[in-house]
């Protein structure tokens, strides 16, 4: 019969649980880590629709004509701008995309908007999207009359 101080395995079953814990809490961490940071929210500002300040623009019905829009992008916390975000212009039969300037200010140009004969009005959709952002969507942003 063999004694327990003699025998070299009884001590592996240790070992191995605490090897194992240790890489686990390893690959714990790096998860946490690679988990991405809470997000903010966006502050969308139209500044002018046809080089009018404002975010109503007026357009013969049943006449296509180019709508210039420019706006800003801020962080709402910090009250920064926000560089780099896809802004996504549409409506009227027409969409223009772009990103924001360093300065948060993008500018965007809708070739050939048109409101139908038989409409009073025409809204336009914006649509923002920046890395560390929750997206802004907004179905009414632009008041065309």
């Amino acid at each position: 019969m063999k004694k327990f101080k003699a025998d070299d395995k009884g001590i592996e079953l240790p070992i191995n649980i605490v090897v194992m814990l240790v890489v686990g809490m390893v690959a714990l961490a790096a998860l946490l880590a690679i988990i991405p940071q809470p997000k903010k929210n966006m502050v969308v500002e139209i500044n002018s629709v046809n080089n009018d300040t404002g975010v109503v623009a007026d357009l013969e019905n049943g006449v296509p004509k180019d709508v210039s829009v420019k706006l800003t992008v801020y962080d709402s916390n910090t009250n920064n701008p926000v560089k780099g975000a896809d802004v996504i212009i549409t409506g009227g039969g027409s969409t223009d995309a772009g990103k924001t300037l360093s300065t948060g200010n993008a500018s965007l140009k809708l070739k050939d908007v048109l409101i139908r004969k038989n409409q009073d009005m025409l809204y336009l959709k914006v649509i923002v999207k920046a890395n560390g952002f929750y997206d802004y969507e907004n179905d009414r942003a632009i008041l065309i009359t």
